[in-house]
């Protein structure tokens, strides 16, 4: 928690242009009276024989000509100032930024317990939450220690079969046991390699309801990928090689649950867009938290089309990616 400390000093030497003397004792005792004595402006007004709104004007001379100074403590590690140019810069409902020196840990495991403590201060009964799939969303059942049972659900945002290896990415039922809520499966592949088996699955009525149950998430947490040979999807051979290329030069700079986007966050049509079964880009943009959980010099492009594309209103990421984040995108603008 921030600590705010005020520290009154009656004993500034001279009075200061622009202020009489006799504002600068009101505003001195005022401040005293405010901040120390804990008292309200029309408290003051009342022992100082004025009214609240001269209360209020003289504890605003009392900042303004430096008799009052406010210090807000930040705890080491704590990087505020990046969060606030984070949630300016990009019109962001919140940000987290954390440490990337933790000792040698894994930048995905440092991202991962950002994003873990920011679902933990969320909790609450009833709660849904759609998790994404990815290398950093597989670290945050390892970070994820809530204080106390609570009845609420997590929900698969993309199919989580596919081959035997993806489903080390599906943390949901992890996420569940630990938070001791509930899991709601997908139950269908993530990808499909038929795209009319694809339209046609996610049109069955169970696959449909499910889906439109994870549409009505409170919360939707994942991570996006860039366009090149360590995305997910060409390492489990969805994408190949020339499908990269050919993204790339139609401008794609990253991926959020199979879809693709450019610097300003358009959607690039991909050749395996119908084979994804489930939500989409737009059905991110809807929900109330949608959360971003990445870093990386390698991923900054995406994060910024992901962010200027809307599909996220809060960012969790580091203090080295965030600093690139607000250089990029300020001498981009």
């Amino acid at each position: 928690m921030n600590v705010v400390r005020t520290d009154v000093h009656p004993d500034v030497a001279g009075i200061p242009p622009g202020i009489s003397e006799a504002d600068y004792r009101l505003a001195v005792r005022a401040a005293m009276l405010y901040y120390q004595a804990g008292l309200t402006q029309s408290e003051i007004g009342d022992r100082l024989g004025y009214s609240r709104i001269k209360i209020n004007r003289v504890l605003g001379l009392a900042r303004t000509h430096g008799i009052l100074e406010i210090r807000v403590k930040v705890p080491a590690g704590w990087h505020i100032e990046l969060e606030t140019e984070l949630i300016r810069g990009f019109g962001l409902r919140d940000a987290v930024v954390v440490s990337s020196d933790q000792s040698g840990r894994s930048l995905e495991s440092v991202l991962a317990e950002g994003a873990a403590q920011f679902l933990t201060d969320q909790l609450r009964p009833g709660l849904r939450i759609g998790l994404g799939i990815g290398r950093t969303m597989a670290y945050l059942p390892e970070r994820f220690r809530p204080e106390r049972p609570v009845d609420c659900a997590f929900i698969e945002l993309i199919g989580a079969a596919y081959n035997r290896d993806w489903a080390r990415f599906d943390v949901s039922f992890k996420m569940a046991e630990l938070a001791g809520g509930t899991r709601e499966a997908l139950q269908v592949p993530g990808f499909v390699t038929d795209p009319d088996l694809g339209s046609r699955l996610a049109l069955e009525p169970s696959i449909a309801s499910t889906l439109d149950r994870t549409r009505q998430s409170d919360i939707m947490v994942q991570s996006v990928g860039p366009v090149d040979t360590s995305a997910i999807l060409f390492q489990y051979g969805v994408l190949t090689a020339d499908d990269l290329t050919d993204l790339r030069e139609r401008g794609a700079v990253g991926d959020a649950l199979g879809y693709y986007f450019d610097i300003d966050g358009n959607h690039v049509q991909s050749r395996t867009d119908p084979n994804l079964i489930g939500i989409n880009l737009d059905d991110v943009r809807k929900v109330p938290w949608s959360v971003l959980v990445a870093g990386g010099a390698a991923k900054v492009p995406a994060i910024i089309g992901g962010l200027r594309g809307g599909y996220f209103n809060t960012l969790i990421t580091d203090d080295i990616t965030a600093a690139c984040l607000i250089a990029t995108h300020g001498d981009e603008r």
